[in-house]
Parts: structure tokens; sequence; C-alpha cells
């Protein structure tokens, strides 16, 4: 099982992306949490929780209402370990496009989310973190979104190649830097859809996102570093 579990921001990749942001630049970070974006102006999150801690911070339901901002209002946003939460990313995205230039979008790798011993606590059993609803993974450009169902919990995984992987720290998130609009693809299930869960279409594409997870991350950081 996986010893080090890298759940903050990479410090190389926190300094690049710092310095993509010129100065004077009004920038929006979405769901906060404990690590705000140093480079800030506004926040944006669903909870009362940062609202005392952080200036210029309104709330909203990304999943659900426009938020409280004007089209293109920010030179750029950020947007760390959130869409994978949501219960409605294709609106997030939509509202996330409508009111940014430009921006940075990150979440847990596909790898990550199919690993065991990720989450939270001691010889964690499960895949990835259980609280998630998506698995995200970026290929060539287009952010993919994909249903996470408990039916990986019953799949056969390589595990020793997926633990292996997750030695290395950058290889534990997507990242995906987008300009004026978000290309994003939203798989669906059904027969004439995206897959279906009772033949080996969910799980061929589970394990495309794995591969395309790692070989998207290995070119991210010898493209930052």
């Amino acid at each position: 099982m996986n010893k080090n579990k890298y759940w903050i921001p990479i410090k190389q990749n926190l300094e690049y992306i710092e310095s993509l942001v010129k100065d004077g630049a009004k920038v929006l970070e979405i769901g906060p949490g404990t690590i705000p974006f140093s480079k800030a102006t506004d926040f944006c999150g669903w909870t009362m929780e940062e609202k005392g801690r952080l200036n210029n911070y309104k709330i909203a339901d990304a999943s659900t209402e426009m938020l409280p901002y004007q089209n293109k209002e920010f030179d750029f946003l950020y947007c760390r370990h959130v869409i994978e939460d949501l219960w409605n990313p294709v609106h997030a995205l939509k509202e996330i496009s409508r009111i940014a230039k430009a921006g940075y979008i990150e979440t847990p790798s596909a790898l990550c989310e199919l690993s065991k011993d990720v989450d939270a606590g001691p010889n964690v059993a499960w895949r990835g973190y259980n609280h998630h609803r998506y698995i995200i993974w970026n290929d060539n450009g287009v952010l993919n979104i994909l249903p996470k169902f408990p039916i990986i919990e019953h799949m056969k995984f390589n595990d020793e190649f997926l633990e292996k992987h997750l030695e290395d720290p950058f290889l534990w998130s997507t990242y995906f830097h987008f300009q004026n609009e978000i290309n994003f693809k939203f798989y669906e299930m059904g027969r004439e859809k995206d897959f279906v869960l009772f033949n080996n279409s969910y799980t061929l594409i589970l394990k495309n996102a794995i591969q395309k997870s790692i070989n998207e991350a290995n070119e991210y950081k010898r493209k930052i570093l």
C-alpha cells in the first residue's frame, strides 16, 4: 500500500501557475478550502466556513446556480479538487467558461481514483476517494468526465502497477489549463450512449483513462520542471 499521500498542491506546479498570472489581474478561486490560491483576488464557495477568513468571498452552488459574476469578469480562474465532488459538473464548467478568460482546473487523476489506499486513514481498502462522484482526466486538451460507480470496487486492475506509479506525486492529479472556453466530454450511460455497465465498455474506458492520466501527467511534469 502507498505510504505517502500527495493531497496538497505540488510546489513546482503552484509556482508555475502563479507565474501565469499577470500583475493586477482579477483572479477568482472556486472552492478555496484550507489552502487558498495566493494570487486570488476573489473567492467563491458554497458554505459559510471560509467567509470569515477570506476577502471578497461569495456563496454559490456551482452545480445549480449561475455564479454571481459577469461574463468574462476574471482574467484567471483557479479551481482545485472541486469538479469531481459536484453532482452537476457540466453546469459548473459552463459557468467557469462564462466568467473566466483563462484558468486552471485540477482534480485527482484517473490513476488515483482507481487505486487503493489513497483516501484518508490507514490501510484504506476502497479505490480512490469515497466521496467523489466522477473520474476525470485530460485527453489532449479535452477534460473527460466519467461517472464513478461502486462497481469499480469489484473490477480487477493491476494494483501493483497502479501503486508503483503513485510513488510519483505528479501522477496523483489531472492538470488542465484553458483559454476562453473549457472543452470537455461527459460520458453518459445507456445503450445508445458511451457505455453500459453489463459489458466491458465501462472497463475499457477506465483502463484507457488510467493510461491517459499517466501520459498526461508525465508530459505536464516535463513541461513545467
